[in-house]
């Protein structure tokens, strides 16, 4: 690698905190993954940044405004994003409403444990957007979301190696006002974070 680790590889499964701290300082390493960006419109950029027992990095790029994650779970896994350069729109489902999205920009992210299910696509008009995604114990397993021909939700098991896309239909747009911060579903207000290294 062309710049050191900005953190000390763990000897255990990180705490949300820890990781979202993690992402952020990997975020303002930009020597770490500025080389390794892709800057393909195809489908999202990505790179393995560390990897050990305990933990998984990884950054990606989004240079277009279709590309999107759907929703999805992490198994067993926790994690953090950070927002290096642009900015995504970070979507909850909720049952029986329309989905919660929140604009996440760039200097600010937010983490979650092993139960979330979430979706992330660029938010429209960002620019090339990069996010570096830390995970305790590595990413292994996701589940993807959507809807399928029989009009039920139904969770599709995949390898994190698969590249992450929309699996059948993923519902409503998510809502969006200023206030939707706070209306995280999953993420309370003190688990965002802003400034820091990737500022």
């Amino acid at each position: 690698m062309s710049a050191p680790l900005p953190f000390v590889p763990p000897e255990r499964t990180l705490t949300g905190g820890e990781l979202q701290e993690l992402a952020a300082a990997v975020a303002g390493a930009e020597g770490l993954w500025t080389d390794l960006l892709e800057h393909r419109t195809d489908g999202r950029g990505y790179a393995e940044l560390f990897l050990d027992e305990h933990l998984g990095v990884w950054v990606l790029e989004w240079m277009a405004d279709d590309h999107d994650t759907g929703y999805h779970d992490h198994d067993r896994s926790a994690g953090a994003v950070h927002v290096a350069r642009g900015a995504i729109r970070h979507e909850h489902l909720r049952l029986g409403e329309r989905p919660v999205g929140t604009r996440v920009p760039a200097g600010e992210g937010f983490r979650f444990d092993e139960t979330f299910i979430h979706r992330m696509r660029r938010e429209p008009d960002a620019g090339p957007t990069v996010t570096i995604h830390a995970y305790s114990p590595p990413l292994e397993r996701t589940g993807q979301y959507g809807e399928a021909e029989d009009g039920l939700l139904h969770r599709v098991p995949t390898s994190s190696e698969e590249h992450l896309s929309p699996k059948g239909r993923q519902g409503t747009p998510s809502t969006f006002s200023d206030g939707d911060a706070e209306a995280e579903v999953g993420v309370e207000a003190d688990e965002r974070e802003s400034g820091g290294p990737g500022s």
